[in-house]
């Protein structure tokens, strides 16, 4: 009688100390996984507060939302009527850093909080903002306005980009449709449906790239990613995914 009762108090120890060693390698396990999977951001500070960098003698004003390692920086440009702030707004920002992209929102010249000009063209301005920012393996993002800034970097080859993500942009005309056939950049060129103005541009110049993705926002107007903001980061990281 002695001897089972031994037994099953021996038994029931043994349970008690299986079931406390499984818990702490739950946890433990648990832990790891969340620290391998977790986003470290470089300075939290930056999520909230603009950032202010010199060039060429002027204020340019950005966010620069960085996790602490990434694969590609996103340049996120704006249009006529916008700046750095719609990105925000939008959400792009940060789904861009929670899916562990470095995502730059800049003030072109003259709009935002950026000085109204930097006495440089289009092409150097954006050139030197992105060397001062260490903007490397770079996917520009040009809606509209801001293809002045951007296409002629994308033409000009330097520095060498990742990918180009216009957004029904000006001056694609500039170019001729054998010279956009000869780009041989990863493209996503995006649209809105009812965009009567650029729809037929962007199809026919864009359209003609070797390594294009195009993607026409159903009901969308000129700025579509306003139309349909989760169809439009649905698009974008589908595209960098890929890249």
């Amino acid at each position: 009688m002695v001897m089972e009762l031994n037994f099953q108090v021996n038994r029931t120890c043994l349970y008690i100390l299986l079931f406390f060693f499984a818990g702490l390698m739950i946890i433990y396990l648990g832990g790891s996984f969340s620290e391998k999977s977790a986003i470290q951001y470089t300075d939290m500070t930056h999520l909230d507060s603009p950032l202010h960098i010199d060039v060429n003698g002027n204020k340019v004003a950005y966010y620069d939302y960085s996790p602490t390692s990434y694969s590609f920086t996103v340049l996120l440009l704006h249009g006529m009527r916008f700046s750095k702030e719609n990105w925000k707004t939008l959400g792009t920002l940060d789904i861009l850093l929670k899916n562990g992209y470095r995502a730059i929102a800049v003030d072109l010249p003259g709009y935002g909080d950026s000085d109204r000009t930097t006495g440089l063209s289009n092409e150097d301005f954006l050139r030197q903002f992105m060397e001062k920012v260490d903007s490397e393996s770079t996917v520009i993002v040009s809606p509209s306005m801001s293809g002045q800034f951007a296409i002629p970097v994308v033409f000009s080859g330097k520095p060498v980009l990742s990918g180009w993500v216009p957004v029904a942009p000006v001056s694609i005309s500039s170019h001729k449709v054998e010279e956009y056939q000869s780009l041989q950049l990863p493209v996503l060129a995006v649209y809105g449906e009812n965009d009567n103005q650029f729809r037929s541009q962007v199809e026919q110049y864009l359209g003609s790239i070797p390594r294009v993705r195009m993607k026409m926002i159903t009901g969308g107007s000129h700025p579509c990613y306003l139309d349909s903001p989760a169809e439009w980061h649905q698009s974008l990281l589908s595209f960098l995914s890929e890249l």
